[in-house]
């Protein structure tokens, strides 16, 4: 009777505001008609059976005082609720098992109540929270109300405890909320990957019109920007599921502040990485000499290069390592050239083996015409007469020259008579007359 009287009474002001204006103007409402206005609201937010919905539009002009009290109130309102509940389990306990049934829904409908009750009362406490609570206030009202969740919860009988737990499973503040907003986090995830993705693509996209970036540069810095679009937009997640996320940002600062000192070596190897990535020494797919290894170069992240091996084996190098010793790139040039030594017998012609070789190099379709190989006498040695071959080829045909040239040579060597000798030693005895003495 008092809600419907008072609201009359608000239908009647704001029908005299209205004529008011019709008859007088436009003028603005005084304070204590402002006042008078938002009398209502008050009113009814602290009503133990308002909506939940209206509840929270009831809230949003409030002062922080205002919700304060409102707190307060719904406090109350909660502590009525549960004397309620457990007066039922008092009354439970003296029952036989005949009455049992109407005081079990007895407690199954005050334990819904209840739980609009705390809905409502935690809507509260959230606005007061957006308008400048503390902390220390908030935390008296949050801890109470979990106190006295867990203590109804210990009260409760088997009866009782399992139709709360079929209450709670079924219903959207309960199980089926739960399932809900899993459902809802798990594609928030799969949203934000494909979206870092799509950053990292267009990225890619971007970078490859800089011809001056290294391919190892291109890659970490696709791969930065694909991990700080998911890192923000995770935290927008977290942020749209009501989590804080201003103690992460407190969190990661001391985090970086204790790995500093923790992972200087990592940070060397950084520091060394980012270094080898804008000076660009090699790149991936070179051929590279390092640290007493050699191998093509598959992969480098901001701590270490990744150098596969001819015989397939990998090999995890830091960048530290790398950065600090002469580094030989095999693959920085489009061309090579061809080092052979080739000892033929002091007995052979020389000009002819030369003419032999030549001959060879000009029909090998991967030898280059420029620049122009070279076939010399280039040391006479112990065993042989030692003549350099020296053709030039692609840097990706290297090898097959190299043993295409050799295996020829060694056929026509063969079929021209011209000998390929090998070590060898003359031994010469070289027999004395020893006189003997005479035996005495």
């Amino acid at each position: 009777m008092a809600r419907r009287h008072v609201s009359k009474l608000s239908q009647m002001r704001i029908f005299g505001l209205i004529l008011a204006l019709l008859v007088g103007g436009s003028g603005p409402l005084s304070a204590q008609d402002a006042a008078d206005t938002s009398a209502p609201i008050s009113l009814a937010a602290d009503q133990v059976d308002v909506k939940f919905r209206n509840l929270q539009i009831m809230i949003v002009p409030l002062t922080a005082n205002e919700l304060a009290s409102l707190a307060g109130i719904w406090q109350t309102h909660l502590q009525k609720s549960l004397t309620i509940t457990a007066e039922l389990f008092l009354l439970l306990n003296t029952e036989n098992a005949s009455n049992a049934t109407d005081t079990h829904k007895l407690i199954s409908e005050n334990r819904v109540a209840r739980q609009a009750i705390i809905d409502n009362y935690a809507a509260v406490l959230d606005g007061w929270e957006a308008k400048g609570a503390t902390p220390e206030e908030l935390n008296q009202h949050r801890t109470y109300i979990l106190a006295v969740t867990l203590n109804a919860l210990q009260l409760a009988d088997a009866y009782s405890a399992f139709d709360f737990a079929k209450d709670w499973v079924i219903s959207w503040n309960g199980g089926i909320g739960v399932i809900l907003k899993l459902i809802i986090f798990a594609f928030a995830i799969w949203v934000l990957m494909l979206f870092a993705r799509i950053t990292k693509s267009a990225t890619v996209r971007s970078l490859g019109k800089v011809p001056t970036l290294s391919r190892l540069l291109k890659n970490f810095i696709s791969k930065t920007v694909y991990w700080i679009s998911f890192a923000i937009g995770l935290i927008v997640v977290l942020a749209l599921f009501g989590v804080n996320v201003t103690p992460l940002f407190a969190v990661f600062g001391g985090v970086s502040f204790i790995l500093g000192f923790a992972l200087q070596d990592t940070l060397g190897n950084l520091a060394s990485g980012l270094m080898i990535m804008l000076l660009k020494p090699f790149d991936t797919g070179d051929f590279i000499r390092v640290s007493g290894t050699s191998g093509i170069v598959d992969d480098m992240t901001v701590v270490s290069t990744k150098i596969r091996t001819h015989d397939n084996q990998v090999i995890i190098v830091p960048n530290s390592k790398i950065w600090g010793d002469v580094i030989t790139n095999v693959s920085a040039s489009a061309e090579r050239r061809v080092d052979l030594v080739f000892g033929i017998s002091y007995s052979d012609d020389a000009k002819f083996a030369i003419r032999v070789l030549s001959d060879l190099l000009e029909a090998h379709p991967k030898c280059l015409p420029s620049p122009e190989y070279k076939v010399f006498v280039g040391e006479l040695g112990d065993n042989s007469v030692n003549i350099f071959c020296r053709p030039w080829s692609k840097t990706e045909d290297y090898w097959v020259v190299y043993w295409d040239i050799m295996a020829q040579a060694k056929e026509r060597f063969d079929q021209e008579g011209i000998s390929i000798p090998f070590p060898q030693r003359d031994v010469h005895i070289i027999h004395e007359n020893i006189a003997t003495e005479p035996s005495i």
